[in-house]
């Protein structure tokens, strides 16, 4: 065994990396690698500090899973979440909470993947440290942070790197991915910059701009059929909404294996990708390529595709409603017919004019005990990656999402990557438990990501509905419509300060043209992710900064403060502007109630109201004191970045050229300066297209005055 490490030239960070080499004369299996161990309540202190006074940040490895801040001693809801393992939640129709595994796990105990950052809560101007496994190509990492019996002092922190008993020949050697012991100023710094680490080891380019995306799921079910896909495209028409792609979800297919159209298409998924495309937008289909049913054609005709565990035994995959089973077979992506397998399967999915692929349920892949691999040299993390370059052969340059599968293990394979669990239409479930605001905070803490792939913070749901669609109870979690509008806006405030895909699953016939023209907030998609300026608060942050760059580059930049309030009461908060880096004057417009916030100095505080389950959406403008500025827009939450092509806004008149995707009318508020301050002025563009308009306010009646008109 080697032990190698290193120390940055700043001294910042260590690295260390352990490998090993089978000096005897035959086969043996290797289980795992620990490259850091450190036990007793003194082995570990960060800022001087113990686990009584930390506060952990965890990562985890699968969307179920509930990233976020908690404190290690200390028994509540941030605790019960980050002991949660989603990856065992069964599969079909979205997890829910009552679904939850029993937590058999010692409550000591909280395992991460790929980091965790711990910082000393009492001493917040100290460094953080960040412990982070630089990969999940080799194989898959647990840190695992465990208490003594009293849950105050540190029994154990360790990295255990997870080989899942591969053969290691006589000569040959494994090695594991670097361990990263990094400090920095705070906890989102510190993900960013382990996400430019991943994205340089992987040579990941920079994503091209996100898409938008319609899916059939989220209120259809598998009850969605050739007549509902028309039916949705004829009101598209009637009522456009600037989608990139429409996707057909899990409800089209025969079995898993086959991949064949079911009755529900009688026409064939060729017609379906056809009719899609004759609307004007992408053709988009599901499947689940490392599952398959236990009765189907291709698994009698190439039984080796199956996964095996180390007694022979298939290794299956928990899901409900299968064709005649409770339980699918894992696909072993290392098997002799896997590529050909995928590469017919993908291929024959492009013939049909398929240009965009949701792959659902990779996590069956991760989830067996002792599996054994054809190839018994690889294990699930290698496996993974080798199935998903198999698929982007066989996709070539097509849209791939990612869903339920590795993260880092995906990087550079894959477009898109889902990083949340499936959404439901309603705030609280019937049995009380928040539902909606979990899904916000697995959005805030890995929309970082963005920097690997359009992080996917799964459907809107918008629509005013009670009951079940078709009478099908089983999905009436799809299917309800119970959010106020003011959740409404903040399911749309979460697409938004993600940075990534916008989606959006609903019948079209029935949606609210109110609730239809909120979509105009958010699509399409144009600003980075926003930066939590309150990560580590309990629960879930509520401020998010984000950084607005417009297309017509004269307007200088901007920021929006979305500030969001979990609370079942209105609230009213202080909302301290130091958080904008600029050092002038600043123009506050708020864009919910269109409401003009006046100028302020970058040392002021703002009092807002917001009301339950709501958000405020601030829009934040530098302003040098004597220009005209534009202070906001009733249309994209960026205010103003996604609708103009160009904008000159002066004293006497607003030019410029207004290309929307919505080609609808656009109200806009501009300032005109007073002599101290901005006179707002309210006005509407009424379509694409150039314009000018004039302004009639006081500033110009002075200007006339003075022969300057």
């Amino acid at each position: 065994m080697t032990r190698e490490f290193f120390r940055s030239g700043d001294g910042a960070m260590l690295g260390i990396r352990v490998s090993v080499t089978n000096v005897g004369a035959r086969d043996v299996r290797l289980a795992s690698l620990t490259p850091l161990a450190a036990e007793g309540e003194t082995a570990v202190r960060v800022a001087g500090a113990g686990p009584a006074d930390w506060r952990v940040l965890r990562m985890s490895r699968h969307k179920n899973d509930v990233p976020g801040a908690f404190h290690p001693t200390v028994k509540d809801i941030d605790f019960e979440h980050a002991r949660v393992d989603g990856a065992e939640f069964r599969a079909g129709m979205g997890s829910t909470t009552a679904e939850r595994p029993d937590l058999r796990c010692d409550d000591s105990i909280v395992q991460s993947e790929p980091c965790l950052c711990i910082r000393n809560e009492r001493a917040p101007d100290a460094r953080v440290l960040r412990i982070a496994v630089l990969g999940q190509t080799e194989h898959l990492s647990r840190l695992i942070l465990a208490l003594n019996s009293d849950r105050v002092g540190l029994h154990e922190l360790c990295a255990q790197c997870e080989f899942d008993g591969v053969l290691l020949s006589p000569g040959k050697s494994r090695r594991t991915h670097w361990l990263l012991l990094r400090e920095g100023a705070d906890e989102r710094e510190l993900l960013e910059d382990f996400t430019e680490m991943i994205a340089a080891e992987m040579n990941v380019p920079v994503p091209a701009p996100a898409p938008t995306v319609f899916c059939s799921w989220y209120f259809y079910g598998r009850d969605f059929h050739e007549s509902d896909l028309l039916e949705n495209l004829d009101e598209l028409k009637r009522r456009p909404i600037p989608f990139d792609v429409f996707l057909i979800d899990n409800c089209w297919m025969d079995n898993f294996g086959e991949w064949n159209a079911n009755a529900r298409f009688p026409s064939g998924m060729a017609k379906a990708a056809e009719a899609i495309r004759a609307g004007g937008f992408v053709p988009g289909i599901w499947t689940c390529p490392f599952v398959l049913s236990p009765h189907s054609a291709i698994v009698r005709k190439y039984p080796r595709l199956v996964l095996r565990d180390a007694d022979g035994q298939p290794c299956t995959f928990p899901y409900r409603e299968a064709d005649t089973s409770d339980n699918l077979y894992v696909l072993d992506p290392t098997a002799p017919e896997a590529k050909d397998y995928l590469l017919e399967l993908f291929g024959r999915l492009r013939a049909w004019g398929f240009r965009a692929h949701k792959l659902d349920f990779l996590r069956a892949l991760i989830v067996p005990r002792n599996p054994r691999f054809c190839n018994e040299r690889m294990n699930r993390a290698q496996a993974y990656r080798l199935g998903m370059e198999h698929i982007r052969a066989g996709a070539g340059d097509d849209y791939i999402l990612a869903c339920g599968g590795l993260f880092e293990g995906s990087a550079g394979l894959v477009d898109g990557n889902r990083i949340g669990s499936d959404v439901k239409g309603r705030w609280i479930d019937p049995d009380g438990r928040i539902v909606h605001p979990i899904r916000i905070k697995q959005n805030a803490f890995r929309s970082h990501t963005n920097r690997l792939w359009h992080t996917d913070p799964d459907a809107l749901q918008i629509r005013r509905r009670k009951g079940p669609f078709r009478g099908q109870t089983d999905f009436a979690h799809l299917s309800d419509g119970s959010f106020t509008d003011d959740e409404v806006y903040t399911c749309l405030v979460n697409q938004y300060i993600g940075g990534g895909l916008v989606c959006l699953s609903e019948r079209m016939a029935e949606l609210a043209e109110d609730r239809r023209r909120m979509l105009r907030h958010v699509i399409p998609p144009v600003t980075p992710p926003a930066r939590p300026l309150d990560l580590c608060r309990p629960f879930c942050p509520t401020l998010f900064l984000t950084s607005v760059t417009p297309r017509d580059k004269r307007l200088g930049g901007w920021w929006t403060l979305a500030v969001l309030n979990w609370e079942n009461e209105p609230v009213t908060r202080d909302i301290p502007l130091r958080h904008i880096p600029a050092a002038g004057k600043l123009a506050v417009f708020e864009l919910v109630t269109q409401a003009w916030l006046g100028v302020h100095e970058p040392t002021g505080v703002l009092r807002i109201g917001i009301p339950a389950h709501g958000s405020r959406m601030l829009r934040v403008a530098p302003w040098d004191g004597r220009s005209a500025l534009l202070l906001g827009t009733d249309c994209h939450m960026s205010g103003g970045a996604a609708e103009f092509r160009e904008l000159e806004i002066r004293p006497d008149c607003v030019r410029g050229e207004l290309d929307s995707r919505w080609n609808e009318p656009v109200a806009l508020t501009v300032g005109v300066p007073n002599g101290g301050g901005l006179t707002p002025a309210s006005l509407t563009v009424a379509r694409n297209g150039r314009f000018s308009i004039g302004l009639e306010v006081a500033p110009i009646v002075a200007a006339i005055e003075k022969g300057q008109a």
